[in-house]
């Protein structure tokens, strides 16, 4: 198995992806340090996410705002806008990784979206574990013949193909319990400011480490609360590859 041509395994390094997500602030140039923040942190793969406000409505739904935003932002469409990654960016912040040399590929939330990135040649997919179960998404991913990445829960358990996850409950996570699920799935998907939890999970055997990462100085304006900083993801690296080196 291999996530962006980077192979995945017991007998390979633990992958770390580095996600993005909106955590620049909907600045160009603040991708863009991020993705080399990355890089220099020792991140192995960035990954974006790619959707438009249509599809994620199309997806899973209108819904009612989440408490912390309802102020700012009164409908999910509204939200979904502030949140995205412009299309028109996928082509220059892929270009970017590669200039770099950081793999990267991408979360995928439609159609539409999909073939943007099959354009500029997205060598991995990856669907969350929110819209695990919608099969007409699953199945255009699939038809790419890419490998797919795959979050899910403890009551999602994984079947089928692709590289699982496993992704605790709560945006942030509260409470996580990682030994059984350790057992089961490839990796580890953190959402959460303490970058023990993600350790333990290498520690406990997870292959690919995947979390939130935001510039030290520069705070994600919606997800502060579930991304590690720059700096934390540096500590994080470094501890697991000393951890490594004890195998």
């Amino acid at each position: 198995m291999n996530i962006a041509g980077l192979p995945i395994g017991p007998d390979q390094p633990v992958r770390v992806i580095c996600e993005m997500s909106n955590n620049h602030n909907g600045d160009f140039g603040l991708a863009r340090e991020i993705i080399a923040a990355a890089k220099d942190a020792g991140a192995d793969v960035m990954k974006f996410q790619a959707y438009s406000p249509d599809e994620l409505i199309q997806l899973r739904g209108e819904g009612a705002v989440p408490a912390a935003w309802q102020a700012d932002y009164p409908t999910m469409r509204a939200l979904y806008g502030k949140a995205q990654t412009p299309h028109t960016w996928l082509p220059r912040l892929a270009a970017y990784c590669n200039e770099a040399g950081l793999p990267w590929f991408s979360s995928v939330f439609g159609i539409g979206s999909l073939a943007v990135l099959e354009a500029i040649e997205c060598p991995t997919y990856k669907l969350a574990a929110l819209d695990h179960g919608k099969r007409k998404l699953l199945q255009a991913v699939l038809a790419t013949g890419k490998p797919l990445v795959r979050s899910c829960g403890l009551e999602q358990r994984p079947a089928g193909p692709g590289i699982w996850l496993y992704a605790p409950p709560g945006y942030p996570q509260p409470r996580v319990s990682l030994p059984g699920p350790m057992r089961r799935y490839h990796g580890f998907s953190y959402h959460g400011t303490d970058p023990t939890i993600p350790l333990m999970a290498a520690t406990l055997g997870a292959s690919v480490i995947e979390c939130h990462v935001q510039l030290d100085d520069v705070p994600s304006e919606l997800e502060a609360n579930v991304s590690l900083t720059v700096s934390q993801l540096a500590d994080l690296v470094a501890s697991i590859r000393r951890m490594e080196e004890w195998r």
